[in-house]
């Protein structure tokens, strides 16, 4: 979806080199060009051996290893560029779009906002600054970058898309709708089915919901987010065993989709396949660095293992910085009473009470009851 930003061309005649180095940047350069990303990397850094100052090569190399998918190097690379050159934006937004691609969101959305921040038209930032919003569920952030955009380009279905989710998931629905109804216009189309499910999803509606999503991702199976929001409204609708075969689906197009990591680990921790359980957090984790919900899985395994001191430092953690959290408060407790801690275990079973009835307090219904 996403492609580098241009390449940085270096104008060999602002540089004095003997011919051979000459000869060997062109050639890596017109192999870049032509496609042969696997023969421009080792011409480049032989290259470099010789001129490890020339930014634009450091650059160029990034590029090349990112579209063979070997990012740990690409990164590695932009960073000296950078390094070298700390205020060229192009760069930047290569590092970023590698860092999206390993899945490590959190990285290149801060990369992304000094890019949107210095080159505000730079549009393919701000679409992907958008996407790493919506992808870490900061839908008010992903409303705030993309309004001014669709003011400009009212016809991008891409923001379009991005946006009107960020409305309905943010229980805007109005404004949704009417992205919706932009989408629409231009024929039946799976972004127009996907937020269509969204919204049904919101209003509980999860039998239309997973009917709206097997449409989207009947129209286009590589939509992203369409397999992981079916499997959701499969797994609320009772058919558990589809919704893990969609959860995988979107896994084999996108590695990193928090929410499949989140739930097939959870799925695996039940079923006490700790390591895959462990793997899909880990995976989890990148996207979105310290989750409470993935950290409290961990902290389940852990206690599972019988590694409760483990477990008790990590939940303690976690009820400290989010204390409506009422599962860590229960589990918390079973560790404080697995450790002769009955004073402490009491105590947050209190707070597990007093959590559920001011939830019930809150349910429809609840004051004519």
């Amino acid at each position: 979806m996403w492609k580098p930003a241009s390449l940085l061309i270096l104008t060999l005649s602002t540089i004095t080199l003997a011919q051979s180095p000459q000869e060997l940047v062109q050639d890596a350069l017109q192999k870049q060009q032509a496609g042969d990303l696997a023969g421009a990397v080792p011409e480049y850094r032989q290259f470099l051996k010789i001129h490890p100052e020339a930014t634009a090569i450091h650059s160029n190399l990034g590029a090349a290893l990112a579209g063979l998918g070997r990012f740990e190097e690409a990164v590695a690379e932009y960073k000296i560029a950078l390094k070298q050159a700390p205020s060229h934006t192009g760069t930047r937004l290569n590092l970023a779009l590698a860092y999206y691609k390993m899945g490590r969101i959190a990285k290149a959305t801060a990369l992304l906002v000094r890019v949107h921040t210095e080159d505000s038209n730079n549009h393919q930032a701000v679409l992907l600054l958008g996407d790493c919003y919506l992808r870490m569920g900061q839908e008010k952030d992903v409303i705030r970058v993309l309004e001014p955009e669709i003011k400009t380009h009212p016809d991008d279905l891409a923001i379009a898309y991005m946006l009107g989710t960020a409305y309905i998931r943010d229980k805007q629905v109005e404004q949704g709708q009417v992205l919706v109804d932009r989408i629409l216009r231009n024929g039946d189309s799976a972004e127009a089915h996907l937020m269509l499910g969204s919204a049904k999803m919101g209003i509980q509606d999860f039998a239309g919901a997973r009917d709206e999503f097997a449409k989207a991702v009947a129209l286009n199976p590589n939509l992203p987010e369409a397999h992981v929001l079916y499997a959701q409204a499969l797994h609320l609708t009772g058919d558990s065993d589809q919704s893990i075969k969609e959860f995988k689906a979107e896994l084999n197009a996108d590695p990193y989709n928090f929410e499949s990591n989140l739930q097939l680990g959870a799925m695996a921790r039940q079923e006490q396949d700790y390591d895959e359980a462990r793997r899909y957090f880990m995976r989890a984790l990148k996207t979105r660095p310290g989750d409470p919900a993935v950290r409290y899985q961990l902290a389940a395994i852990a206690l599972d293992l019988g590694k409760v001191d483990e477990a008790r430092r990590e939940l303690e953690s976690l009820v400290k910085e989010t204390p409506e959290f009422t599962e860590a408060h229960v589990s918390l407790s079973m560790a404080y009473y697995r450790l002769k801690r009955p004073a402490d275990g009491k105590r947050e079973r209190e707070i597990v009470e007093k959590l559920t009835a001011e939830a019930q307090a809150k349910q429809p219904g609840a004051k004519a009851q």
